[in-house]
This record gives C-alpha cells, sequence and structure tokens, in this order.
C-alpha cells in the first residue's frame, strides 16, 4: 500500500439538497379586470363631473346674462326730480322710481283705460286730495308734466308710507288698489294682523303689481339709488 487513503465519497442523499423552482407569479385575471372596470367607472365618473361643472357655468353665465338685461330694462329717467321729491316726502328715491316703471314705464302721456294720467298714473280723484293738500291751483291736465307729475305721486307715496309705517309691500297695495282696501285685508287676511305679506293680498292683479313694484325696487335700490340720504 502507498498509504493513500481516499476519500469516501458522501451519499447524494445527504450531502445534495436540490433547489426548489417556484413557479412565476401569474397575476389573476380576475383583478386585471376589476382593476379596468374601476378605470372605466373613474374616467366616465370624470366626465360626468366634468360636464356637471360646464352646465353649471354655463348656467351661471346665463343667468348673469339675463339679470343684466332685466337691470338695463329699468329705465332711468327724471331722476333729478325723483331723487328731490322722494327725499322731500320721506321715500326712498328707488321705491318711487319702482312705482314709475309699473305704472307708465317712465311714458309721461300715458293715459289708463280708467283715466290715470301720467308718469306715477295719477287718479283724478287723487289728484285733487293732493292738491287739496298741497294749496295749490293746479289741473289734472298738468298730471302730463313730469315734474309735478312726480312732485304730487311722491307726495302721495309720502302720505301712504306714514298711513302704513313704511311698508313696501302695503303701500304698493294701496297706490293700486286703495288704503282703505289694504287696511281691510290688513285685518282680515295677515296672519298677524299688523302686516300683510305678498303672499296675503287676495286680489290677484294687485298681489302681482306689488309683487313687480317690489321686485323693481330691489334693482333700482342696488344699482341706480343706493343711498336715499
Amino acid at each position: 500500500m502507498n498509504g493513500y487513503t481516499p476519500t469516501p465519497r458522501r451519499r447524494r442523499s445527504e450531502s445534495y439538497v436540490k433547489p426548489s423552482r417556484r413557479r412565476p407569479t401569474v397575476f389573476p385575471v380576475r383583478v386585471v379586470l376589476v382593476l379596468f372596470l374601476l378605470l372605466i367607472v373613474a374616467g366616465l365618473a370624470l366626465m360626468i363631473t366634468r360636464g356637471s361643472l360646464n352646465r353649471l357655468r354655463d348656467q351661471r353665465e346665463q343667468a348673469a346674462l339675463e339679470y343684466d338685461r332685466l337691470v338695463a330694462r329699468h329705465t332711468v329717467r327724471y331722476r333729478e326730480w325723483i331723487e328731490k321729491y322722494a327725499l322731500e316726502n320721506g321715500i326712498e328715491p328707488a321705491y318711487a322710481a319702482a312705482i314709475i316703471l309699473r305704472e307708465s314705464s317712465y311714458d309721461p302721456r300715458a293715459t289708463s283705460s280708467v283715466g290715470a294720467r301720467g308718469l306715477m298714473q295719477v287718479m283724478e280723484d287723487t289728484f285733487n286730495y293732493v292738491r287739496r293738500n298741497l294749496g295749490e291751483s293746479t289741473t289734472f291736465d298738468d298730471m302730463y308734466d313730469p315734474e309735478t307729475n312726480i312732485r304730487y305721486g311722491c307726495w302721495y307715496l309720502g302720505n301712504l308710507s306714514r298711513t302704513f309705517d313704511g311698508d313696501p309691500i302695503e303701500m304698493a297695495c294701496a297706490y293700486h288698489a286703495g288704503p282703505n282696501n289694504v287696511k281691510l285685508w290688513i285685518m282680515n287676511y295677515a296672519a298677524d294682523q299688523k302686516n300683510l305679506r305678498l303672499e296675503e293680498i287676495p286680489m290677484e292683479d294687485t298681489r302681482y303689481y306689488a309683487g313687480k313694484v317690489y321686485d323693481a325696487y330691489a334693482i333700482y335700490f342696488q344699482h341706480y339709488y343706493p343711498d336715499p340720504a
């Protein structure tokens, strides 16, 4: 023997461990479909939101345009006389302007079917009542004169304001249907028997008139006569 001692070979089962192979990860088809559907839903929601915002913007722009047109239709004439005689009689110029707009649309020669005349459509019995209180010698034909008509109409509005504590709805009703009718309506239809609200006015044409006066009053006050002092 030559002294060589061979190294014993290890058994394969003891020394060798076969590495495990991992199966490649397969992304589930169901998850892919769900994500795809979520993306579609999100896209549709975004489109709907953008469409709604665009419609809302268009609606606001249209509303603003219509409001500008409405303001432009509120004629402003005889402004100096309106301010002068309204303030002299303790009423707001914006309110007198609203009455003129609804009564005659600022036509100084306007005549109604019942004989009311001029800018503020003064009736003959109202004219006589105001003339007596002012102690003047004017004639009913003078109601076609813009300044005289505004002066008489504002005096009468001032009288109504004192009667109805400056309530714009009741004043408009009284100007349209007479103060005695309004007093009866307050007693019979006002919930508190003190203040007549627009929806409590029993006569449809007077209710419509008072609502239009009030709307015009708000526009004149905001855009043309903001400071009555």
